[in-house]
């Protein structure tokens, strides 16, 4: 699992630990933490890398040893996307092409963790995998995130097509949850009426969102990686407001 030690990333590992399965995590902890992998430390099916995605040898060792690999590494979160977006877009896309590369040369089962952000502004309500999508301008950092999730789309994808990896690509959507970044908005409204500060209301406060706790997602990947068709794309989510 890249981006094992963050917050997707932990609740898997610990299903996967549970189940009986053996499992390796890469991480880099830029957003990932320290604490969740001590977590599972001393478990005897459990192993750990510290490392980041474009150390070759680490990436290479790991696939060698995995019948699958689930790549959720990818640099998240609102400030980071807007202050820093070349990081944004190198990361995610030079990361993926790594993982790939690695796991077609040990034929491994590769599920690529995408997002709901590729639908952008949406063209109809509710989303579906073939839908034409519909970003905004260049000229705005935020959109960097959505364009190097899709583009890592077509990584997965183009290496199922031309070279017959096994890929299965799934977007999530608003995951909720213990270990979720601080910024993210139902931890941002929580500590704010904790701290009884008003909530951030953006636009006019119509916007609506459905979300999904974390475990059911954990278990919608692991259903795709499983029993999903290759080279197909999977929407995981709650489909309720």
């Amino acid at each position: 699992i890249t981006g094992g030690a963050g917050f997707i990333g932990t609740h898997l590992t610990q299903a996967l630990l549970e189940r009986g399965d053996r499992v390796s995590i890469l991480d880099n902890l830029s957003t990932g933490s320290f604490d969740n992998v001590k977590l599972f430390a001393r478990h005897p099916l459990y192993s750990f890398a510290i490392d980041d995605l474009s150390n070759a040898l680490v990436l290479d060792r790991l696939a060698s040893q995995a019948d699958a690999i689930v790549h959720l590494a990818a640099a998240v979160g609102v400030q980071l996307v807007v202050e820093r977006p070349t990081e944004t877009i190198e990361t995610n896309v030079l990361g993926t092409h790594a993982v790939l590369a690695a796991a077609e040369r040990y034929r491994c089962r590769t599920l690529i963790a995408s997002t709901s952000e590729v639908y952008g502004k949406g063209v109809k309500v509710p989303f579906a995998e073939d839908d034409d999508l519909l970003l905004g301008p260049s000229s705005r950092s935020r959109w960097s995130y959505a364009a190097s999730k899709l583009l890592d789309e077509f990584l997965g994808l183009a290496a199922h097509r031309e070279y017959g990896l096994p890929v299965t690509i799934t977007r999530g959507a608003n995951n909720i949850g213990p270990y979720q970044y601080p910024e993210k908005v139902v931890p941002l409204f929580v500590t704010n009426a904790i701290d009884g500060q008003s909530l951030p209301v953006y636009g006019d406060g119509q916007q609506r969102r459905d979300y999904q706790f974390v475990l059911d997602h954990c278990e919608g990947i692991d259903v795709v990686l499983h029993k999903g068709q290759i080279g197909e794309i999977y929407n995981v989510g709650t489909g309720s407001e």
